[in-house]
């Protein structure tokens, strides 16, 4: 299936799920709260990267099991309009996909993730329901440039990010099938060069059977409306250590990220925060090629940056991403080009009340610089 024919056949999909809901009414009918499992075989619209072309098919396909939240949903779920949490097994047959530069068959190797995704629910009716799942896991790639030389991947192990919107209609009490359109992304967050990343958009067509009921009890949600009170004003500090891959080398040049901010929680599951980011480079640059660092080249021991964003609390784990200036980055770059502003996002989950364990990126553009593992303190 070529590219265009796969969108025009996912947007007809997608149209007459519209109808099916519009003509029957949002929200008549709850769905039957019991977890589930979907199988969806998969055929590639388009693969692409950054700075390169590809071409070729992967097909595959997917396994997921939908664990369902939406009896007796936590605040933040219900904000969100959570319908399950979902446990996914993708699997991409990438032996004919090649690089428009080096036409070499299984240049990749065969593709696979695991990914745990939330899933939202965007309409729904008595028959139909459409839904958005993005999500975040590992994945593996069985070629990279230290196996076969190809210029796109550096390591075999990966982050794999997806995002998918599916529709799935009743045609049995138990069972639905479902059809949509997802992407697929593995990127190293530059853990080890070179890291263009990989891109699979992919439609599917698949099954979907409901399994045992998954009825919950009830939760207590005082403790956490009193922990929401205590923690709404709080400022944080964090430590964190990573590197950057060596330019086609297994070795790595190490950082250490600092930060001091102050964090408002907004309700339960939407906070904003904003604070200074330092960053210590172990190693600066030395006009080498093993210490160039693309467009987070510096020629000092430290940058100093100022950030703001949100945060997106589930429980004690939150989603964090921010937008930053920077107050010094005295940074090199071959092509001449100023970087005056970055990104971080990340995963913090507190352990304790005040204590956190994080996992930070910072980029710039769309380029990933490292990826830090630390702690995260609120006194």
């Amino acid at each position: 299936m070529n590219y265009i024919g796969g969108v025009r056949c996912c947007c007809a999909i997608l149209f007459f799920s519209f109808l099916i809901l519009a003509n029957h009414g949002y929200g008549r009918q709850q769905s039957d709260h019991r977890n589930s499992l979907e199988f969806s075989p998969q055929v590639s619209l388009a693969l692409f990267t950054a700075g390169n072309k590809l071409r070729g098919s992967a097909p595959g396909g997917e396994f997921t099991y939908h664990l369902q939240k939406s009896d007796c949903p936590r605040p933040w779920m219900r904000m969100l309009r959570l319908n399950s949490i979902d446990f996914v097994f993708n699997y991409k047959n990438m032996e004919k996909v090649m690089l428009a530069s080096d036409p070499r068959p299984n240049l990749f190797g065969d593709a696979y993730a695991m990914v745990t995704a939330l899933n939202f629910s965007l309409l729904k009716s008595r028959y139909a329901e459409l839904w958005a799942a993005p999500g975040l896991g590992i994945g593996y790639l069985g070629q990279t440039y230290f196996t076969n030389r190809n210029i796109l991947i550096g390591s075999h192990l990966n982050f794999a990010s997806r995002m998918a919107l599916k529709v799935a209609a009743k045609v049995a009490p138990y069972t639905r099938l479902s059809a949509g359109m997802d992407v697929l992304h593995f990127s190293n967050a530059a853990i080890r060069t070179p890291n263009y990343g990989l891109n699979i958009s992919s439609v599917s067509f698949g099954i979907l059977q409901l399994l045992h009921s998954s009825a919950q009890p009830k939760r207590d949600t005082t403790a956490r409306k009193e922990r929401l009170e205590a923690n709404r004003h709080q400022f944080d500090f964090g430590v964190n250590i990573g590197c950057r891959g060596v330019a086609r080398s297994r070795d790595g040049l190490y950082k250490t990220g600092l930060y001091a901010g102050y964090n408002y929680q907004l309700n339960e599951l939407l906070g904003c925060s904003s604070g200074i980011d330092a960053v210590y480079y172990h190693t600066v640059y030395q006009y080498t090629p093993q210490t160039y660092q693309s467009l987070a080249t510096s020629l000092d021991r430290w940058r100093l940056g100022l950030a703001i964003g949100p945060d997106f609390w589930m429980d004690r784990l939150a989603v964090m991403a921010k937008y930053g200036y920077y107050l010094h980055f005295n940074n090199f770059s071959k092509s001449a080009e100023e970087v005056k502003t970055y990104w971080t996002a990340g995963l913090k989950y507190y352990v304790m009340n005040r204590a956190a364990v994080q996992t930070k990126v910072y980029l710039h553009k769309t380029e990933a610089d490292y990826l830090g593992l630390g702690i995260l303190v609120s006194p």
